[in-house]
């Protein structure tokens, strides 16, 4: 069994808002780079397929050279090497295609892995558009996956609940975060291991770009409103507080 596992290197999603500043669009290059939040539930979750299945595990990601030095955390976790796709495109559909040429690269890959979106452009697309390229069902927000049958036994969170589906054959599903899907802290001697580990590198071999063009990316105002109800008389305060309440539409 071989598991793909999508992972993107991405500015610190951590910093503060207030401390939060754009570059030509992009965040600034003075923010540490880690891994996508989501995309470190995927490895997560491939790993504990890993463990059960004793699977081949693969991290493949779309980015910069010196991207690897992130990416390693993921063997650290216990993923077997990186694949890289050296390319700087932000268009999903460029990205997509890049890595769907690197998987065939792979030879028979049973299940493809995704964060649910990236932490820094948030779109969520990439998993989809990949998924068509490669011809595999695809199934979002995905938060759980049991072998089935030569096939994936799959839980989907939906508004509502959950959703259990079954995938037959291979798959491309984008995981959501939860409780058990929560990435490890690898240890010392693994973080030292997975400097050993492979890492190969492929070129970019589609650059085309869509004729959508970016205008500009700002940064959201955060603006919050407080308004103190007076606790003297009680019944008063309750009614004022449920008068706002449904002003706002909460109830």
């Amino acid at each position: 069994m071989h598991i793909v596992v999508l992972a993107k290197v991405v500015p610190d999603y951590e910093v503060p808002s207030a401390d939060f500043e754009l570059v030509e669009n992009r965040a600034h290059p003075r923010y540490t780079k880690m891994i996508g939040l989501y995309d470190e539930n995927a490895v997560e979750l491939g790993i504990q397929l890993k463990e059960k299945h004793s699977a081949d595990l693969t991290i493949l990601s779309y980015g910069l050279s010196d991207d690897v030095q992130f990416l390693r955390k993921a063997l650290a976790m216990g993923a077997d090497k990186i694949v890289l796709v050296e390319g700087n495109s932000d268009d999903p559909y460029v990205i997509a295609a890049n890595l769907k040429d690197a998987i065939d690269k792979q030879g028979d890959v049973d299940l493809v892995l995704a964060g649910r979106q990236s932490s820094d452009m948030d779109r969520g697309v990439v998993p989809g558009l990949l998924a068509g390229m490669l011809d595999y069902p695809f199934i979002p927000q995905a938060c759980t996956v049991e072998n089935l049958d030569g096939g994936w036994k799959v839980s989907q969170l939906t508004e509502t609940g959950k959703r259990v589906m079954k995938v037959d054959g291979k798959g491309v599903l984008s995981i959501t975060s939860i409780p058990e899907n929560v990435p490890r802290i690898p240890a010392v001697k693994a973080i030292f291991a997975a400097k050993k580990k492979p890492v190969e590198k492929l070129p970019e071999i589609v650059a085309k770009k869509m004729s959508i063009l970016e205008v500009s990316v700002q940064i959201p105002k955060m603006e919050s409103v407080c308004e103190l109800i007076s606790t003297d008389d009680v019944d008063e305060s309750v009614r004022v507080l449920l008068s706002r309440l449904k002003e706002e539409r909460y109830l």
